[in-house]
């Protein structure tokens, strides 16, 4: 499995936040979140619109992938991140997610294995809030089925990254009560306030 870290977001709301010092290490946002979900070697992908600048890249030993698609958000940082990947599983996690970290990526793994000992077809494990709210950005996919529903999704006109789950066979995974802040984005500056110190 590869983590594919989306860090080609604008921030309109909080510009400038995946460089924003965070945690009790005070490390870039962006530097945490990648360190969080590589922990025990695991390989990683930036996706990114432009090249890092040199002080963010230099804290980050992981290729990056530079969108294909222009304008195209999350989804075109996926279809272009993943044509990289050469692991049949990915996790995409969006950049600003300051508290998710690999025992997130675990949890679904084990959906995953379950589901598929079960002799259920999978191309994706989605968390899912009580409310019905969806995190396709902290997800488990099928690598080869992301990326062709990905460009399928964009060539259609369609740039939301729900518009490529569209077709694919789906195992939820519900989060806990206690499991809400593995999930938290940083897109405010009072949004800071969430974030574990660790």
């Amino acid at each position: 499995m590869t983590v594919v870290v989306l860090a080609g977001g604008q921030a309109t709301r909080l510009p400038g936040k995946l460089a924003r010092p965070i945690g009790a290490e005070n490390e870039p946002l962006v530097v945490r979140v990648v360190r969080q979900l590589t922990v025990g070697g695991r390989p990683c992908v930036i996706s990114v619109r432009e090249p890092l600048p040199s002080d963010l890249a230099a804290r980050i030993a992981a290729p990056v992938a530079v969108d294909r698609y222009q304008d195209a958000g999350p989804l075109g940082g996926l279809a272009s991140a993943t044509a990289q990947v050469q692991t049949p599983l990915t996790f995409a996690a969006a950049g600003d997610l300051a508290n998710i970290d690999t025992t997130a990526i675990d949890e679904l793994i084990e959906r995953y294995e379950s589901e598929r000992a079960r002799g259920e077809s999978v191309d994706a494990v989605v968390p899912r809030h009580s409310s019905g709210q969806l995190e396709p950005l902290a997800a488990l996919y099928d690598t080869k089925v992301l990326h062709d529903n990905a460009v399928r999704t964009l060539a259609s006109g369609n740039k939301k990254v729900t518009g490529a789950l569209h077709g694919m066979h789906i195992a939820y995974y519900d989060i806990a009560p206690d499991r809400v802040v593995l999930y938290h984005n940083v897109n405010t500056a009072a949004d800071l306030s969430g974030v574990i110190a660790r």
